[in-house]
């Protein structure tokens, strides 16, 4: 009988298995959405990889750049010009072979598919948008699946812990004033006021390390579900400058919109975004109910720029907040173009017989249909082929089932 001694050394998860603090098999096991690959997401994404989760979805539109380097961790001065989510793919592998990486590059409401978001445990708001929180906290919200959000500025940051149905949601704590500046600025007239988003927040390093690393630390008390002494319906206000950590109660507001929550979902295997239209979707519902319906886009989608001068007309499928003012100049003579939007498609609609792709739906997202009598939701269940090819598979997203919510 031969005596083998495991060598602790070589054992990367040793330290987090003695933990009396976390589960390894719940680490090991979780999979992770984080919105944002600047400063924070670099630190959210590094601590998650150490931990060993199972996977993490990396969201993120924009591409390096060399005054990244000071505030990020994964991005090297030769990564300029390169995708943020495909960098920190890359580094998040080298950093932990273990761990699955999805990069999503692009909008967050064009990659993030709900279908994908019921399936993950956590996700990581590292954004600095008002309109982009609003945004995914609805997200959040319909498939009920907590968030946890972080933002610095200078010395001083802040985290908070939404959990759809038991705490306060994002939109419950917005001011009248955040709340029109919003609506101004997701209206047509606030396309010119897209560029101010291209500002930059002065940030520091230290900062990036702690907020992140608060946003990681209470996503796993409530991955655990130690939700009251974690950060659930608060925002903790950290002020590095005076050494002041408070938290503050998020009140829920009853009648606040960004509730709603989708009923029972149904997974459509043979429905993709790219290759589903609109009527198939519209014409399964009145085979089922016996009454036509409407399908909801989940938001005012552009479809065509027309320019007012020369008339050329552009088709388009972009949200109407994330329309940059360059996008709108015709590319032609230079006038701004009006924009031709939709929020629905009905069955008489023009673009019913289009791809869903080309009306901004993103892969395995889950649409909702609504009739006279209810509303129905459906998942381009489809798509999940090609998420299991992004992870490796292992672990197979086409086998997982949806989360367990706390």
């Amino acid at each position: 009988m031969t005596l083998r001694i495991k060598d602790r050394a070589r054992d990367r998860y040793h330290s987090l298995a003695i933990s009396s603090v976390w589960s390894l098999a719940k680490l090991r096991g979780a999979r992770a959405v984080v919105v944002g690959a600047g400063a924070l997401g670099n630190e959210v994404s590094k601590n998650l990889a150490m931990m060993g989760v199972a996977a993490i979805a990396v969201v993120d539109r924009d591409t390096v750049e060399t005054a990244n380097l000071t505030r990020s961790v994964f991005f090297r001065e030769a990564d300029h010009g390169r995708p943020k989510t495909e960098v920190l793919a890359e580094r998040v592998r080298e950093l932990n072979p273990d761990v699955a990486v999805v990069p999503l590059q692009g909008e967050l409401e064009g990659v993030l598919g709900l279908g994908l978001l019921r399936r993950v445990d956590m996700v990581f708001s590292c954004l600095d948008s008002r309109i982009a929180r609003r945004d995914l906290n609805r997200l959040c919200q319909k498939v009920g699946v907590f968030w946890v959000d972080g933002a610095m500025q200078d010395l001083e940051g802040e985290v908070a812990v939404y959990v759809p149905g038991k705490t306060g949601c994002y939109e419950c704590g917005l001011s009248k004033v955040d709340l029109e500046i919003m609506a101004e600025a997701k209206s047509c007239r606030g396309i010119a006021l897209q560029s101010l988003a291209l500002g930059k927040v002065p940030t520091t390093p230290t900062m990036g390390s702690i907020v992140a690393a608060l946003q990681v630390q209470e996503a796993l008390k409530v991955l655990h579900g130690d939700l009251d002494r974690s950060l659930a319906g608060k925002r903790m206000i950290v002020n590095c400058l005076l050494n002041d950590f408070y938290s503050v109660n998020i009140a829920r507001v009853k009648d606040c919109p960004g509730h709603f929550r989708f009923g029972e979902i149904t997974e459509m295997a043979g429905w993709t975004a790219a290759a589903t239209t609109a009527r198939e979707i519209l014409d399964h519902f009145e085979r089922e109910t016996g009454e036509p319906g409407v399908l909801d886009l989940g938001g005012e989608v552009v479809t065509h720029l027309q320019c007012s001068e020369c008339l050329k007309t552009t088709e388009l499928s972009k949200f109407s907040h994330r329309l940059l003012e360059s996008e709108a100049l015709c590319p032609v003579c230079g006038h701004m173009r009006v924009p031709d939007t939709t929020h629905a498609v009905e069955p008489g609609d023009s673009w019913v017989d289009s791809p869903l792709s080309r009306l901004g739906t993103p892969k395995l997202d889950v649409l909702q249909v609504r009739g006279a009598s209810g509303s129905r939701w459906y998942e381009l269940s489809g798509d999940l082929r090609g998420f299991s090819a992004a992870l490796g598979g292992e672990p197979d997203v086409a086998a997982l089932a949806p989360a367990q919510r706390p």
